[in-house]
């Protein structure tokens, strides 16, 4: 089993993507790593972290990477929030992860049935000022998409070119990826 021990620092896109999609399939295939070295762990990241991936996905309960991708204490750093959305915030948090923490791959991860990006899509109105402000900020990014399910894949390519295009992430040259959890299988899948 390829793991990636917490107190390593990761500097290669490939390696860690290469964590990612082992761990999924060991996800995928109900064959997760043992649970028995959290106390270790703690132990081993008190001082710091040193995660090989930085994750920008959705905070839908059902949405969670680090059981998803199989990972455990240190290994990814994590941004969430409704419909994955690169806002100031995420972005800013990427960037930490990236040029402080030394993550190397940035993932988008979208997913099926996405409550934010599907109500964007019927373009639903009367929702809280705050609410509709994440909706408005989806639905410029997915256009007129025929389907719901499109839109899904649109708006994590445009969060995608986002972080590509931001100075901090292109600056310290780390990969920008997209991808789409589907929630009733598992399975992650790089776009």
């Amino acid at each position: 089993m390829n793991l990636h021990s917490p107190d390593v620092a990761v500097t290669d896109a490939n390696q860690a993507l290469t964590y990612l999609k082992e761990g999924n399939k060991r996800f995928t295939s109900d064959s997760t790593m043992p649970r028995n070295t959290n106390k270790a762990d703690l132990g081993i990241t008190k001082d710091g972290q040193k995660p090989f991936a930085a994750i920008l996905t959705c905070a839908d309960s059902r949405v969670s990477p680090e059981i998803y991708f199989d990972q455990k204490i240190g290994d990814i750093f994590v941004v969430r929030n409704a419909g994955n959305c690169a806002c100031k915030e995420a972005l800013g948090s990427i960037e930490f992860a990236t040029k402080h923490l030394g993550a190397p791959l940035v993932v988008v991860v979208g997913h099926s049935m996405c409550g934010a990006v599907f109500t964007s899509h019927s373009k639903a109105t009367g929702l809280s000022d705050n609410l509709q402000a994440v909706l408005d900020d989806i639905r410029k990014n997915i256009g007129s998409c025929p389907t719901k399910e499109e839109a899904v894949a649109v708006h994590v390519k445009s969060q995608v070119e986002i972080l590509k295009n931001n100075p901090v992430i292109k600056e310290v040259n780390a990969t920008v990826l997209g991808a789409e959890y589907n929630i009733a299988t598992g399975e992650v899948v790089f776009l």
